[in-house]
């Protein structure tokens, strides 16, 4: 299983410039070809990229960052692990869809991880749904009725009785933009 923990401390070494992208690219790929049986900062160590103390500074923080990411969301009910359970993607998929949008938040281009899997064609409207639906009731703004078996046009999820949007996910802009409400089941 992708560990994820790995690219919170990839990102933060590029934020700090301690490695470029492409050097990060190259250690998560050879994490990955290694089948995660080292942790990427083990991988930045042997290939000079960071001594043993700044990794273990960079893993302080790192564990600062997941830590607050912990407190605002429900591990159970995560998206990407919606979209793994329902095998749309792969862990693998959802460790590079992860890593894109924690690229995207250090650039100050804040993205939901759903509205990312689609920009990266992982997923489809269809699929968002499902994951979305996965996660509690969503109702619709217009009519209050909770969504059950919507339809699509494009990017839009219609409600089924009104016909009203009510989500649009446009790749390359932030989204969803819901116009519904979403109840935790």
């Amino acid at each position: 299983m992708a560990d994820v923990r790995g690219l919170v401390l990839g990102e933060l070494a590029v934020k700090e410039k301690i490695l470029t992208e492409d050097d990060l690219d190259v250690c998560v790929q050879q994490q990955i070809d290694e089948r995660y049986k080292r942790p990427l900062g083990e991988i930045m160590v042997a290939k000079g990229y960071i001594d043993q103390e700044g990794l273990d500074d960079l893993l302080r923080r790192q564990k600062e960052v997941i830590t607050e990411y912990e407190r605002t969301a429900e591990t159970a009910q995560l998206f990407g692990r919606i979209a793994v359970a329902q095998r749309f993607i792969t862990e693998e998929q959802l460790a590079s869809a992860i890593r894109a949008q924690i690229r995207k938040e250090s650039r100050g281009q804040g993205a939901k991880i759903g509205q990312v899997m689609i920009e990266m064609e992982l997923i489809d409207i269809q699929q968002f749904w499902s994951i979305l639906h996965a996660q509690g009731d969503f109702t619709c703004a217009a009519c209050a009725q909770v969504l059950e078996r919507p339809f699509f046009r494009g990017e839009t999820v219609l409600c089924e009785y009104c016909k009203s949007p009510a989500f649009t996910v446009t790749p390359e802009k932030p989204g969803p933009r819901p116009t519904g409400r979403r109840k935790r089941r």
